[in-house]
């Protein structure tokens, strides 16, 4: 009897990323079934996987604990006794079963010869010869060597995963993600980078409903009165009050698009101020329980303090850390925000936030490998996509190219370094330009890193290209990297208040 496993499930057992198995589905060379690949199918493209090894357990916790923020490296403890109970005795049932199959399968061919037996007494002589081949050949293949069995290793540690975390299935989207410890169904969904419909989080706003579908959760908080009877008795529940007990199907809803999203206003304090660089001001935000901002990576609000200031400013941060939202401000003495938090922002001030705006997002039904493109600043709206990439595990291999027209490295160097020693699949160029004496130092800097970034991605058409720069950088991409290869569909960019180059012809 073959056994099946989800993609994630099957990427999480041999220590690649998702991207890759699908990359080798859709190049035809792992088989699956329904959207599920057999373990036989993958062992045999995998067969170097060693049971003991933990390296995948040990690359996971690393990533954890350096490459993501605060809030992502926040351990929700072991599941409780009850949680344990139930997967462990949902286990118990399922092996229950497959041993049951294999009961019924022997006492099958013990009926079957049997009836070979009767019909031999008593059927005609010509068929006797037939009847004796038939029986020899089931009297073989019951005594010769038993059918390959699957790594039993290999089960084994499915088996301790799904104890320490449940799998949620996601529909109509087809969405998956592991619920860890204690951790609500919500929580867990945003933090693999889905972009779910939710408010409040503590249960007093009813905007995360999903529909059970199947499987077990269990009650983490009480959800309020938010849900009608009705609702209650369709199986309906609040996914920041529940939490996974077995492996689940929702119903739930999602935004795939930057349309799908709804203008939002939200007060949020400033909780923190950082100054990277002489040019640059990091400003977190962080909104009340009550009221959270939804949005997708790469997106950019209009943040404004009082009536003081206003402009747009792009999210550099991911969805998946909901709790805290992070601005990248450039020093410009013409822009009165600019100008505020330079000189007079405090971690008192509560700033005004409205949005999101902007469709510079992921693609993420794409199996392509993804290359990033950032120009100064432009690292704001690139470094929401690459948390969210990294979140979600959507691409096989990721490259981030950040040019730096500003000083000798860029202003987040220490990070991007963090995440390339953390990621064995995630890989960082920072590029620094000379000083520009004019508009054509900056663009023969400009053909140098995509000369670069070619040389290293020969093939453009397996991969996709996201550019957050001025236009006139913007453009150049685009003639240059389609000329040699890369479909204008798999180009995206962003200009949106990226400022020209200021250097005399």
């Amino acid at each position: 009897m073959a056994q099946y496993l989800t993609l994630s499930r099957a990427a999480r057992l041999v220590g690649v990323k998702r991207g890759t198995l699908q990359k080798q589905i859709s190049d035809g060379h792992l088989p699956t079934f329904e959207g599920m690949i057999a373990l036989s199918d993958l062992l045999n493209a995998y067969p170097q996987t060693q049971v003991e090894d933990s390296s995948m357990i040990e690359r996971v916790d690393y990533i954890k604990r350096h490459a993501m923020p605060r809030s992502l490296r926040e351990h929700s403890g072991m599941p409780d006794i009850d949680t344990l109970s139930a997967r462990v005795a949902r286990l118990s049932e399922e092996l229950a079963q497959a041993r049951a199959q294999v009961d019924a399968q022997d006492l099958l061919l013990d009926e079957l010869e049997q009836h070979i037996d009767v019909l031999d007494r008593a059927g005609p002589e010509t068929r006797t010869a037939a009847v004796e081949s038939l029986r020899d050949w089931l009297r073989q293949a019951r005594r010769g060597p038993p059918p390959a069995k699957p790594d039993q290793g290999l089960l084994a540690r499915d088996a301790l995963l799904r104890l320490m975390a449940a799998q949620v299935h996601l529909f109509p989207s087809g969405h998956e993600f592991f619920v860890e410890g204690n951790d609500n169904i919500l929580e867990a969904g945003l933090r693999a980078g889905l972009a779910l419909d939710y408010g409040c989080s503590d249960g007093s706003c009813g905007r995360c409903k999903a529909r059970l579908l199947a499987g077990k959760t269990k009650k983490l908080r009480n959800q309020g009165d938010v849900l009608s009877a009705d609702e209650l008795n369709h199986g309906v529940l609040l996914m920041c009050c529940h939490t996974a007990v077995t492996e689940v199907e929702l119903e739930a809803t999602e935004a795939d698009r930057a349309a799908d999203l709804p203008t939002q206003r939200i007060r949020a304090q400033v909780a923190r101020i950082q100054r990277p660089s002489d040019d640059v001001a990091i400003v977190h935000v962080k909104p009340p329980r009550s009221q959270r901002l939804r949005f997708l990576a790469g997106q950019y609000v209009t943040v404004a303090v009082d009536d003081v200031a206003s402009a747009d400013c792009f999210v550099a941060s991911c969805p998946c850390d909901e709790t805290s939202l992070q601005f990248h401000v450039p020093r410009r003495p013409d822009t009165p925000l600019s100008e505020y938090v330079f000189n007079h922002l405090t971690l008192s001030d509560v700033v005004d936030i409205e949005g999101p705006k902007g469709s510079f997002v992921l693609d993420t039904t794409s199996p392509r490998s993804l290359v990033f493109l950032a120009w100064d600043t432009g690292f704001a709206p690139i470094k929401g996509l690459a948390e969210n990439a990294i979140a979600v595990d959507m691409a096989e291999d990721i490259h981030l190219y950040w040019c730096n027209t500003h000083g000798d490295q860029p202003y987040l160097d220490n990070l991007c370094r963090a995440w390339q020693d953390a990621l064995d699949n995630f890989h960082y160029t920072a590029l620094t330009a000379p000083p520009a004496d004019s508009k054509q130092d900056t663009e023969a800097f400009l053909t140098q890193t995509l000369h670069r970034l070619v040389e290293e991605h020969p093939d453009l058409s397996g991969h996709d290209v996201y550019v957050a720069a001025p236009e006139h950088v913007v453009d150049a991409a685009r003639n240059f990297l389609t000329v040699r290869g890369l479909s204008q569909g798999q180009l995206y960019s962003e200009t949106h208040g990226m400022a020209e180059p200021a250097a005399d012809e």
